[in-house]
């Protein structure tokens, strides 16, 4: 089994409770209050820097007016609204304003190209003056200079482009920015007329082949008409009377075919007639015109005189001779045979009316014939010269339309032309127009007193703030309980006051200022330590304390005395251990006497450790009630071995037996000693030292407890300052207050 053994409490559990690794630190952002801190901190020297900025401020308008001023020449330029307007019309049209705006910024570009400011330098008005002769006829480094001190700024609100020159000398920027001026309008004049020109040209050749064109037309439609045999072909009486001739034709043609198949019908039903056996008593016969004519013919009508008359015998002889008789036999045959002779006229004459009709109906169908063939051969020839006029007709009016279209044309193209040749002649043709020359400025541009002031003051005041923010964020001391709580994931217990804070501890050892000042601040602090432990979440476990820091000199022994001092002002009994073998500090604190201990004056932990004497030699009274005191002894050879032994942990198991509260004075956690003892302790306090202990040491520390699963109580900040704007010089102002009254109630 290990010599380290882990301690373990019964109600509690392990007691090295697991916490979160030490890397994982709080990176919340400057609060303001934090923030409004560090200015109150560092007022100061930012008031210093503010008040050093204006009188950089200033003194640099004084300097600057004096051996360096400079003038501001300034003129105008109108911007004509865009697009191609015509000069030979009155009215003028709005233009959008963004594109209105795009014109002026390109107009504006246009001024600052570098080949207009080089054509600006070789003007001998320019090389003539003070401006160019410093630069040695250096065009590069003057052209250099106008790309900084010519302005050219197009008005978004107005129609005016603004051109402004600032150098050292007030007549020669006016004649810089005129001269620009000049130059700019010629050379953007002579482009658009040379432009304007170029069109014009182009308009004019345009305008030959039109009327080239329009001659053509009017050559073809004159051809036309001569070649037409149906004459002026832009009237339309000759194609009124052609279609209704083919009308007419149509008309004729379709009565004749009706005439035609009537007549057809006709033939056929006397043809039926004439093949039929022809009888006048049928009662279908219905030829009303072949009856007329059988009534109207002598001979059927003698017959039928004649049967009458032998009816009237017949009947003569019935009545006398009665109906057998030879002679009435004789009539009746006489009679039949009459009536037989009549049915045969009749039928004789049927045959020959019916005849006769067919004969005139087939002879009225060969002229009919005729006459229709006629009419279609009319009505093709009609047609023909319909179509005829119809085709010629289309293409002389699609002709027409050519001819007027391209007069329009013509036309429309004659008042561009127009306006082309009005445009070149105007003076506007380039949308520029000078508005206002540049005078000669009559104060200077700069330095400006108020500007120069203001941004002194600016300046200043952000180098100050700036230099105050850098000096808090760059140091990495723990100086305050904010940067524990921030980058350090352990509870704070206490915080203890630097020595010059407390007025109340002036000439007092530190080691025992709990005891020696118990109405100081530093004193209140020590006893919230000993609370905020009494009271934290494990404080049932802290029976067995180790008292450790980073590094030496951070106070861990003068926090040690003074928690067992608190810790023996309730009633406890405690045993303070120095187990700093390197270091030791308690027999200077807590001197021996005579009756401090039976193991001689050398005698302590390394002594017992070595097996040379027993815990009742080296266990000795302090001189305080209740405060046990166990010396480190003579420097061992080897100090981790002693420790890790199993007598250290019979040691404290004996002294948890004993005492109330085992106080541990480590040494630093720069020494193993200082883990060993954390594995045997029930809890481990890390003492941080407010003007020495840094960020980085402190998580280092923490990590390498936390990696042995040390029980961490807490950590203790020594020596924290009261700062402008801190939480602790709130609490000191808070104290005394409170101190102050309870003193006074005292002496009452």
């Amino acid at each position: 089994m290990s010599n380290i053994q882990r301690r373990i409490n019964p109600m509690t559990g392990p007691s090295n409770v697991a916490r979160p690794p030490m890397s994982a630190m709080n990176t919340a952002g400057l609060t303001p209050k934090e923030a409004a801190g560090i200015l109150r901190r560092h007022i100061l020297m930012i008031m210093l820097f503010t008040f050093a900025g204006l009188f950089i401020g200033g003194t640099s308008w004084y300097l600057m007016k004096k051996y360096r001023p400079r003038y501001t020449a300034q003129a105008a330029i109108e911007v004509l609204p865009p697009g191609k307007e015509n000069p030979l019309e009155l009215r003028s049209i709005m233009p959008d304003r963004e594109i209105y705006y795009q014109l002026r910024t390109t107009k504006a570009a246009a001024m600052k190209f570098q080949g207009m400011l080089e054509k600006l330098v070789q003007q001998d008005v320019i090389r003539s003056t003070k401006w160019y002769s410093q630069f040695d006829d250096s065009v590069r480094d003057a052209v250099y200079d106008l790309k900084k001190n010519l302005t050219v700024s197009p008005q978004r609100d107005s129609t005016l482009i603004l051109v402004s020159m600032t150098c050292g000398n007030a007549g020669e920027s006016a004649d810089i920015v005129n001269e620009m001026i000049r130059l700019f309008l010629m050379d953007q004049k002579v482009s658009s007329q040379t432009d304007t020109g170029d069109e014009l040209s182009k308009r004019k050749s345009e305008l030959n082949k039109l009327q080239t064109l329009l001659g053509t037309h009017n050559t073809t439609l004159n051809n036309m008409r001569q070649a037409s045999a149906f004459g002026n072909l832009n009237k339309t009486l000759f194609q009124d009377y052609l279609e209704d001739k083919l009308a007419n034709i149509e008309r004729l043609s379709d009565e004749l075919a009706t005439s035609k198949s009537e007549l057809d019908g006709r033939i056929a039903n006397l043809q039926r007639r004439v093949d039929s056996s022809y009888d006048i008593n049928n009662s279908s016969y219905d030829d009303e015109i072949i009856r007329e004519r059988v009534e109207r013919d002598v001979i059927a009508s003698n017959m039928r005189q004649r049967i009458s008359i032998l009816e009237v015998n017949l009947a003569s002889q019935l009545a006398k001779f009665g109906e057998d008789h030879r002679q009435v036999r004789e009539t009746r045959d006489t009679i039949e045979q009459a009536k037989a002779d009549l049915s045969a006229r009749q039928k004789e004459i049927g045959d020959i009316e019916r005849n006769a009709d067919l004969i005139r109906a087939k002879e009225e169908l060969i002229t009919l014939n005729a006459r229709i063939e006629t009419t279609e051969n009319r009505l093709t020839l009609a047609k023909q010269d319909h179509k005829t006029l119809s085709n010629l007709r289309a293409e002389y009016e699609n002709t027409v339309i050519k001819r007027d279209e391209t007069q329009k044309d013509l036309e429309k193209l004659s008042n561009i032309i127009q306006a082309l040749a009005a445009r070149y002649e105007n003076s506007d043709t380039s949308k520029l127009r000078l508005f206002q020359n540049a005078r000669k400025p009559l104060e200077i541009s700069s330095p400006r007193l108020k500007l120069n002031l203001f941004g002194g003051f600016m300046l200043g005041l952000l180098a100050g703030v700036g230099l105050a923010f850098a000096i808090e964020l760059l140091n990495d001391v723990l100086r305050s309980p904010s940067d524990v709580s921030k980058h350090l994931r352990v509870p704070l217990l206490g915080m203890i006051s630097h020595s010059e804070e407390d007025e109340a501890i002036g000439g007092i050892n530190l080691y025992h200022v709990v005891r020696q000042a118990p109405y100081s601040i530093m004193s209140e602090c020590y006893r919230m330590l000993r609370t905020n432990l009494r009271l934290s979440e494990s404080g049932a476990c802290h029976k067995s304390l180790l008292v450790t820091s980073c590094n030496s000199g951070c106070g861990k022994t003068t926090v040690a005395t003074n928690l067992s001092s608190t810790l023996v002002a309730e009633g406890m009994r405690v045993l303070l251990i120095d187990t700093n073998f390197r270091r030791p500090s308690l027999t200077g604190l807590y001197p021996r006497n005579e009756e401090s201990g039976s193991g001689g004056a050398d005698s302590g932990l390394s002594n017992y450790l070595m097996g040379q004497c027993s815990f009742e030699d080296i266990c000795r009274e302090s001189g305080v009630d209740n405060l046990d005191i166990i010396d480190a002894g003579p420097l061992p050879a080897n100090p981790s071995e002693l420790l890790s032994n199993a007598k250290m942990t019979d040691l404290v198991k004996q002294a948890d037996a004993m005492y109330d509260f085992v106080v541990v004075d480590g040494p630093p956690l720069i020494v193993s000693e200082a883990k060993i003892l954390a594995s045997l302790v029930d809890s481990t306090i890390v003492v941080f030292n407010a003007t020495s202990t840094r960020r980085g040491e402190a998580q280092r520390s923490l990590r390498e407890l936390s990696d042995i699963n040390a029980n961490i109580a807490g950590t203790v900040l020594l020596g924290v300052r009261s700062m402008k704007g801190g939480y602790f010089q709130e609490v000191y102002k808070s104290y005394l207050q409170y101190q102050q009254v309870q003193l006074t109630a005292s002496a009452r």
